[in-house]
């Protein structure tokens, strides 16, 4: 059992502002962060480093 996200059409620009950070301090990741590769896993994992890294940088 899974799930995955998916955009309306016409508002997939809508994932780098479900991405974005919220105050340095919340930092969002999963395929549905990806600009690209949303629905895979390989999203999901790509979204989750950046915002390791992110929240790492922001310390």
């Amino acid at each position: 059992l899974g799930s995955y996200s998916h955009a309306l059409p016409g508002h997939a620009d809508a994932r780098s502002a479900l991405a974005a950070p919220i105050d340095e301090r919340i930092f969002f990741a999963g395929e549905a962060c990806s600009p690209h590769d949303f629905s895979t896993a390989h999203g999901a994992y790509e979204p989750g480093v950046a915002a390791a890294r992110a929240f790492l940088a922001s310390r």
